[in-house]
């Protein structure tokens, strides 16, 4: 469970329409490919998110370990 005491918080005077943005990071096994990621969270969500004001997701960045192997040759 996070601690809301270390999440940064600002308000975004340019935010053009009315909402809450949380990042949120997942931590994945170096294995694990971009794609089944998002399919991964994307189970995620819809599973949790009936009757929850959540308005939806949207993958941005995907950070990969220098320690695969299989990606780093």
């Amino acid at each position: 469970m996070a601690d809301n005491e270390q999440v940064y918080e600002y308000i975004d005077q340019n935010m053009k329409r009315d909402e809450n943005i949380l990042t949120v990071d997942f931590y994945f096994d170096s294995d694990v490919k971009l794609d089944k990621a998002i399919r991964i969270v994307d189970k995620l969500v819809e599973a949790d998110t009936k009757g929850l004001p959540f308005n939806g997701h949207s993958p941005i960045i995907y950070t990969k370990s220098p320690h695969n192997e299989e990606d780093n040759g």
